[in-house]
Parts: structure tokens; C-alpha cells; sequence
């Protein structure tokens, strides 16, 4: 049976998963395992860790495929935001950071 913080971290993971994928100019949340890059991220996990702390601070990477065209530091923000509302409502978690990693570019 999982821990609390383990069950969280789980929680937390699903939470910005979801919410990335609803972000305009959001391509993709999975990293191609085929690539260096993607071999490198996966042995970490996923596109999507969550660390916890002992004051119940969530710090959260984000690791995705961007849309040609969309600016970056846009994408950033409103990722950013998005879940830092959505993880702070729904989890007794404040977040204290969002690292944002954009793994590609997908033309349309």
C-alpha cells in the first residue's frame, strides 16, 4: 500500500497532466522514448514529476511537446497557472514551483 506522500505525488502527477493537456499549444505531454532525450526523462519516470516536501510544498516538472507558433513564455505561464489553482484546490499542497521543459516542436 502506497504511502501518503506516495498516493500525492500520484494525485499531483494526474492533476498537471490533465492540465497541461488542456493548454492551447500543448502538442504532447509524452516524451518519445526513442530519443536521447526521451530515454533520459523516462528513466526519471514520466513527462511529469512531482517532489514533495515536509512543510507540504509540491515542487512540480513538466516536461512537453510544444505547436510551432505558440511563444514559449506564454505556454509557461498559463501551464504555470493552471496548475498551481488546480493542484492548490483540490490537495492540501501549496505548490512552490513549476519548472516548465519544452522536449520539442511538433509542426502542424
Amino acid at each position: 500500500m502506497p504511502s501518503e506522500i506516495e498516493k500525492y505525488e500520484n494525485i499531483i502527477s494526474s492533476l498537471t497532466a490533465s492540465c497541461v493537456a488542456q493548454i492551447d499549444g500543448v502538442a504532447d505531454i509524452s516524451i518519445d522514448s526513442g530519443s536521447m532525450l526521451g530515454r533520459v526523462f523516462k528513466s526519471k519516470g514520466n513527462s511529469v514529476q512531482v517532489t514533495l516536501t515536509e512543510k507540504k510544498e509540491a515542487i512540480i516538472d513538466v516536461s512537453f511537446k510544444a505547436y510551432y507558433g505558440y511563444k514559449v513564455p506564454d505556454l509557461a505561464f498559463n501551464i504555470q497557472k493552471a496548475v498551481i489553482e488546480k493542484v492548490e484546490t483540490t490537495t492540501p499542497y501549496k505548490v512552490k514551483a513549476v519548472n516548465i521543459n519544452v522536449v520539442g516542436v511538433v509542426f502542424k
